[in-house]
């Protein structure tokens, strides 16, 4: 579905939904768009981890997800200061993840038995660390290294990887956030142009790149946020400020 095919969508929606009810421009229907989309999808990664979930359910989610999958492989750490042992690597990955679902790590120690060998990498949390660190069967070893999340390095989501050895790769696949769903260039727009509006830091108009089956949700649920905001007032609070 194409971004016009969109808007028009929308507004037939949302004007069967709410007869009288005043009409929106492009930002607010983009910014309507892009937040149903990001709850459907992290709604649906929840869903899919449910094991006693319907199979339906599971596979359409996992048809909606895939689209975001990302697998990234990154052989250069960053330099940091905010590594909470010696031991700390700090890799940037390109995307911003909205969930790391597969991490792996390449030990890098040649001359010995471990060089080139594949471990796991697991996400631990800042209480399981401490507790975790000091005891020799419980820290990183040969077999797995740790993962501790952190605030963004450079406006980069960043992680701290805490291993026993040298990584030569730090392996992850991870859910990233759907760019946004704009329905025209907001710099241009004959009604918000100029004003600075961005969605998600994003201004050209671009389509939902999620499968095509779940476009008719991402509409459906889009406008059922928008009377949502009406009814309870703070629709009609932003349209009589602009």
């Amino acid at each position: 579905m194409g971004v016009d095919e969109f808007r028009e969508q929308f507004n037939l929606l949302y004007n069967n939904a709410l007869a009288g009810a005043p009409g929106l421009d492009n930002y607010e229907i983009s910014s309507y768009l892009t937040s149903a989309q990001e709850g459907l999808v992290k709604q649906a990664y929840l869903d899919s981890e449910d094991p006693t979930g319907s199979f339906e359910s599971r596979e359409y989610n996992r048809r909606m997800i895939n689209e975001l999958v990302i697998d990234e492989k990154i052989t250069s750490s960053i330099s940091s200061t905010r590594g909470l042992v010696e031991e700390s690597k700090f890799y940037e990955l390109k995307n911003s993840a909205m969930f790391i679902v597969l991490e792996t790590a390449i030990i890098n120690n040649p001359g010995t038995a471990i060089h080139g060998k594949l471990i796991e990498v697991k996400p631990t949390t800042h209480d399981e660390f401490m507790k975790s660190y000091k005891s020799p069967f419980r820290k990183p070893n040969k077999n797995k290294a740790w993962r501790i999340d952190l605030a963004k390095e450079n406006s980069k989501t960043t992680v701290e990887i805490v291993s026993a050895y040298e990584l030569s790769r730090y392996n992850a696949r991870y859910v990233k956030y759907p760019d946004p769903i704009i329905v025209s260039d907001l710099n241009l727009d004959d009604e918000v142009g100029g004003l600075g509006l961005t969605i998600n830091g994003f201004t050209a108009a671009t389509t939902c790149k999620l499968n095509d089956s779940v476009h008719r949700d991402i509409l459906e649920k889009s406008v059922t946020l928008a009377v949502r905001d009406y009814r309870d007032g703070s629709l009609k609070a932003r349209v009589s400020v602009q």
